[in-house]
């Protein structure tokens, strides 16, 4: 995803990222953040609302424990460098959320940005977590959440001036679920996913979280390649 931002950033096509199953919002989250360059940790600084502990309203944030390490950089170079980070996000996020440009093959005929981040959550619960992390996050402007069933969420299809896929410039991500935390209904989950795939896929990449094989065969697709993701106690 950090490559596609990069390049789209270069040459103006674009980046999409789409979530069908997307939880409490966890991968549009993180996929916006990184789009809008913001550094590590500098949300929790940039949202922290309220009074300290010590009653003299600091943020508890701004300085983390590293800075008093011996070694550390000067308060001042400290300040300076959460400053040009905040600046960096700013520029990010307006970029972003910019429209793009049109191009001469007229691929743009409905209203697109740079970043384009669309998610899909089925659960009214998560639904309800992912859309209260988009606003904390300040990333509503990119971000996108629809919630029903991935399989009746209309994106385009194969074809259409009005397909969210931009062929080369997309990529499906997804964490179904795979019966560790969500039992009920996994593989009916799994068959939505495929027939939403197989519908709005078309000319993208699809990176796909399971640690079930079984599971991941009702897909019926070809994995092109296979990287392993140790969590919960289980091999991704």
């Amino acid at each position: 995803w950090d490559k596609l931002v990069q390049a789209a950033r270069s040459d103006g096509l674009g980046a999409v990222l789409i979530d069908p199953m997307t939880g409490s919002g966890t991968l549009p989250t993180e996929a916006a953040l990184i789009a809008c360059d913001m550094a590590p940790g500098l949300l929790r600084i940039a949202s922290w609302r309220g009074g300290s502990d010590d009653g003299r309203g600091r943020n508890p944030h701004r300085y983390p424990p590293a800075i008093r390490w011996k070694d550390f950089c000067e308060m001042e170079e400290w300040d300076n460098l959460l400053s040009n980070a905040m600046e960096r996000t700013k520029s990010g996020m307006k970029w972003a959320r910019s429209p793009l440009k049109p191009t001469e093959k007229g691929m743009l005929n409905i209203k697109r940005k740079n970043v384009t981040i669309l998610c899909n959550e089925k659960n009214p619960r998560a639904c309800n977590l992912a859309r209260i992390s988009i606003s904390n996050a300040g990333i509503g402007a990119i971000v996108s959440l629809h919630e029903g069933d991935c399989v009746e969420w209309d994106l385009g299809g194969m074809h259409g001036d009005h397909r969210a896929v931009i062929e080369g410039r997309t990529i499906f991500v997804c964490n179904p679920p795979w019966g560790v935390r969500l039992t009920e209904d996994i593989d009916n989950s799994w068959v939505s996913l495929r027939e939403f795939l197989r519908r709005e896929g078309n000319g993208a990449e699809a990176w796909v979280l399971s640690g079930n094989k079984d599971l991941t065969k009702i897909l019926r697709m070809k994995k092109s390649r296979t990287l392993v993701v140790r969590t919960a106690g289980e091999d991704l």
